[in-house]
């Protein structure tokens, strides 16, 4: 006798179900959800039996020394949590009085830096202020320099070219001055030859 596959049970409950819900869908519905919960809620309820009963067979299993036991340890564990509360509320209550001082010394050191930055803009605005107005004295400084240095620079172009036209008339008088002496001269030697001629005759 061979057995059924799985699958092909599956499948015909698949087929069985879709026949009913095209009959009556909502008799389906209901009756699918109804079985589903009972099978969750039934599963549950089993689960939890389970449980119960695991427990039970613990603490049956388990000895009167090693319930002590473990009596002793939470009540060691409560003990520290309660040290430790403590310590944290005297570390708040050290906080409190710290947060308290400062805001103390915060109220007394306020109208002190409230001055002190009254001060600093001052000297900030007085500091800019002044690299202004150096910065136009030196953009007139500047302007005025480059004024002179043009007027210096044309003074010694004029004085340069002054004295190259002078050495220039210089030479070409020295240069005419030899080409006329001979002649003035030998016109000296021809004036008395006509007073001789004059004689003669």
């Amino acid at each position: 006798m061979s057995l059924i596959p799985t699958s092909q049970i599956v499948e015909a409950l698949a087929n069985e179900w879709v026949k009913h819900f095209r009959r009556s869908p909502f008799m389906t519905l209901a009756a699918t959800v109804t079985a589903i919960s009972t099978f969750v809620v039934g599963g549950i309820k089993v689960e939890n039996h389970q449980k119960e009963k695991r427990q039970a067979e613990r603490l049956e299993n388990g000895t009167f020394n090693e319930q002590i036991d473990q009596i002793n340890e939470m009540e060691s564990n409560v003990g520290q949590l309660l040290e430790f509360l403590e310590k944290q509320k005297t570390t708040l209550s050290n906080t409190e009085e710290t947060i308290s001082k400062l805001q103390s010394e915060k109220e007394k050191l306020e109208p002190l830096v409230e001055t002190d930055r009254k001060v600093v803009e001052a000297i900030f605005l007085a500091q800019e202020e002044r690299a202004t107005a150096n910065v136009w004295r030196e953009r007139w400084i500047g302007f005025g320099f480059g004024i002179v240095a043009s007027l210096v620079a044309t003074f010694i172009w004029f004085v340069v070219t002054k004295l190259a036209g002078s050495k220039r008339n210089g030479e070409q008088d020295g240069a005419d001055q030899p080409a006329t002496a001979p002649h003035s001269k030998s016109e000296g030697k021809e004036k008395p030859k006509p007073e001789s001629e004059g004689r003669s005759q």
